[in-house]
């Protein structure tokens, strides 16, 4: 029963465990814990490998260096002690013959989350001999030894520790008893090349500590920073305490941001430039005209740096209207943040990008409009090749709804927004990305505004690019909040009271009254749309059907649709693209060329297909 409760309580550690290191940024963080386990016997020497194996999963490691291990020996009853303790705390197991013993085999050991890539284990010298145990994960290395009890021998495994720590590109860890005080000659040597991880408190004997003489320590140059670590009081199932160090390892700087940034909400003499880390560091963009003369800017919030996650915003302000500007990312890994002591690490510098400022009266423009995608790679991809054979470059380009459906973490966000933003240059190329029903489903939904720049981190607005306005709408879901889907999480009626009041403000704004060309955008359609719940479209087919719009570009009925005029009442053109089967799946072009605006779409679907002049 004791172990059926042991594995119960293990398994929902393990649970929660995994769900917080599958948030990204997390695999930099690792906890190492290192236990000399005395072949399982406590201090009443019985042998006890659900007592040992709580000790250990109660810590909750990430990996473990064991030390004093029996295989199949006569004392440990013909048991393979690795394999024991890896069966009650669901680990892999690693096990690396010190010498023969008692018909069997006495050692060291590791136990890893993951399954290990690569074993391997070197000599080290001794009255009785020792091991070095290597194992290689996929971001950095563990070894373990237990020295010896000759000081010449300690010593003389020195270099051979160095010699294989040197072998490796990743952070290289090593734990163990090295049988030493912390002001020894051993360790005089050892800080020549290691960092030492863990602190002076003593860790044997279990029961009243006396002596510190275990250890966890990272080599140095892609060393690891020690976050926090202690020596847990176990009194009973060893001579030796364990320790544990929260590691924070060293990043690469071509590790620091796998990702290319974004533009977001461009404006004549501001652009937003948006980028996530892979863990939290300190991050500033460069950016100027001249590509040999930038100025630097950086995300402050009352004074202080921005830097405690991995999304970044950084907003570049007082720019020209209708400038050519370059810029890159600049990212420092940040080690460690404490109160008064930090530590940074590797530098990344992406290369230059550049982008172009919309012009305050410009009276040309290209325009792409994408919607439905639905996370359809393949219908994307297409839709993109399309637009190259006939050659359009866009300045700005708008994704209208379920572009990015049902997010259900912040990495599945993340990827969502690099597959459509990436493949079509949004790193010098300004994305509007408008919330559709699908974005607002899943767990994530409400975290978009992490990492999407609304304009006013807003949902809907008014935008001018030159001489023509866009009014921006965002209908909320199309079923009602009480509908069972929606599990009462969802009440859109605030949102929708706040639009309308919007919309009655921006019909009459001058920049809306005064623009040459008007625009209307909106994933639900306000006109054409036969769904049964249409709240907005009875709160606001009154306000816009008689005002003066050039076109309404709508979407989410999955089934194209062109209008001239007269569509239930709407005086002005309306186009309604497909949905995300590449068969019909369709890609708006809004071209304005002075007075003149054109549009057209591109389809593999002759009847949708349009190419007109408004």
């Amino acid at each position: 029963m004791k172990r059926i409760q042991t594995l119960l309580i293990f398994l929902l550690a393990v649970v929660f465990a995994a769900v917080a290191q599958n948030q990204p940024g997390m695999p930099w963080q690792i906890k190492v814990m290192s236990y000399n386990v005395q072949h399982c016997a406590g201090l009443d020497m019985t042998i006890d490998y659900d007592r040992t194996a709580d000790v250990i999963f109660k810590q909750q490691p990430d990996v473990v260096a064991l030390q004093e291990l029996d295989s199949m020996t006569v004392r440990c009853g013909r048991r393979n002690q690795m394999a024991e303790l890896a069966s009650r705390t669901l680990y892999f197991p690693t096990f690396a013959k010190g010498i023969d013993y008692d018909g069997g085999k006495y050692g060291v050991g590791i136990l890893t989350r993951e399954r290990p890539l690569s074993v391997t284990s070197t000599p080290l010298p001794g009255k009785e001999p020792r091991v070095l145990l290597v194992v290689e994960l996929k971001n950095y290395v563990m070894a373990c030894t237990h020295l010896d009890l000759a000081e010449e021998n300690r010593l003389a495994s020195v270099p051979l520790i160095v010699a294989e720590a040197q072998k490796w590109q990743k952070p290289f860890i090593i734990a163990g008893d090295w049988n030493d005080e912390p002001d020894s000659k051993l360790m005089a040597e050892l800080k020549k090349y290691f960092v030492i991880n863990t602190g002076k408190k003593a860790t044997f004997p279990a029961d009243k500590p006396k002596v510190c003489i275990d250890y966890i320590a990272s080599f140095k140059g892609r060393s690891a920073v020690t976050l926090n670590q202690s020596v847990i009081n176990a009194p009973e199932a060893s001579d030796h305490c364990p320790i544990v160090a929260n590691l924070r390892l060293p990043l690469k700087a071509e590790e620091l941001m796998p990702l290319k940034p974004y533009l977001q909400d461009p404006k004549p003499t501001e652009m937003t430039v948006m980028f996530q880390t892979t863990a939290p560091a300190h991050c500033w963009v460069e950016y100027g005209t001249d590509r040999n003369n930038l100025q630097k800017k950086r995300a402050l919030l009352d004074g202080q740096e921005v830097c405690f996650d991995i999304e970044n915003r950084i907003t570049l302000d007082n720019l020209q209207p209708g400038q050519q500007y370059y810029y890159r990312v600049c990212v420092v890994d940040l080690l460690m943040k404490h109160a008064y002591e930090f530590h940074t690490g590797d530098t990344l510098r992406t290369p230059l990008y550049q982008f172009r400022t919309p012009e305050v009266n410009a009276t040309d423009f290209t325009c792409v409009v994408f919607n439905d995608l639905h996370d359809n790679q393949a219908t994307y991809a297409f839709l993109r090749d399309t637009l190259k054979t006939v050659g359009v470059q866009p300045d700005f380009i708008i994704f209208n709804g379920d572009c990015l459906p049902e997010p259900y973490d912040r990495e599945h966000a993340m990827r969502m927004i690099h597959s459509l933003a990436d493949p079509i240059n949004g790193a010098e190329t300004p994305i509007f990305f408008i919330r559709g029903n699908h974005e607002i489903r899943n767990y994530y939904s409400a975290g978009m505004h992490r990492l999407i720049g609304y304009p006013n981190d807003k949902t809907y607005g008014g935008i001018s690019w030159g001489d023509t306005r866009f009014m921006i709408l965002d209908c909320g879901e199309d079923k009602s909040d009480d509908h069972k889907e929606y599990a009462g999480f969802n009440d859109f009626t605030q949102l929708r009271a706040e639009e309308t009041e919007f919309i009655k403000q921006e019909l009459k704004n001058p920049a809306f009254r005064k623009a040459k060309r008007r625009i209307l955008v909106s994933h639900i359609p306000i006109f054409g749309n036969d769904d049964k719940y249409q709240p907005c479209r009875e709160a606001w087919a009154p306000l816009l059907k008689q005002q003066p719009f050039d076109l309404a570009v709508f979407a989410h009925t999955h089934r194209f649709k062109y209008a001239p005029k007269d569509l239930e009442g709407a005086t002005f053109p309306v186009v309604n693209g497909d949905g995300p089967n590449i068969k019909g799946a369709a890609v708006t072009i809004l071209q304005k060329t002075g007075n003149k605006l054109h549009l057209k779409t591109l389809s593999k679907k002759p009847e949708n297909c349009i190419d007109i002049d408004l």
